[in-house]
């Protein structure tokens, strides 16, 4: 039954994408360099390790699969975004999305979309989405 209105949700915040124009004042952040220092201050401090990394287990990892498949409409099958607005979610740090997500579903960070999404999420669907999206690898290639 919450599969069934996690993408009824994602559905309607799609349309709502495709169809807005100017979605708002962009919400206040510090930005990728504060998610980053933040990370390093988390491995600095030992609060990741990885040990901690791997243990999420893969059946939390399927389980954030299954949930993820009414963000693909946004964020792509793989994380990798299919709309200009939607950032991508492949191989983000678990600590990262589950902040984010918790920051959306609150209200902390607002976003006309996610808010909507992310509001009856609970932290175990949180830990699944974010235990898929950074179990999923990414390959940098250097032009030539």
């Amino acid at each position: 039954m919450r599969r069934a209105s996690l993408q009824t949700v994602a559905g309607k915040a799609s349309a709502r994408l495709h169809g807005a124009r100017g979605a708002g004042p962009a919400p206040r952040s510090l930005g990728p360099l504060g998610a980053w220092l933040a990370l390093a201050c988390a491995l600095g401090l030992g609060l990741l390790s990885p040990q901690a990394a791997q243990a999420q287990s893969a059946a939390q990892i399927k389980a954030g699969q299954d949930k993820a498949r009414s963000c693909a409409v946004c964020h792509g099958q793989l994380g990798i975004s299919s709309v200009p607005n939607a950032p991508n979610l492949a191989g983000q740090p678990a600590m990262y999305l589950v902040e984010q997500l918790k920051a959306y579903r609150s209200g902390k960070r607002p976003n006309e979309i996610m808010s909507v999404i992310a509001r009856p999420l609970t932290d175990d669907d949180i830990a699944d989405l974010s235990a898929w999206y950074s179990a999923i690898r990414l390959e940098a290639t250097a032009p030539n």
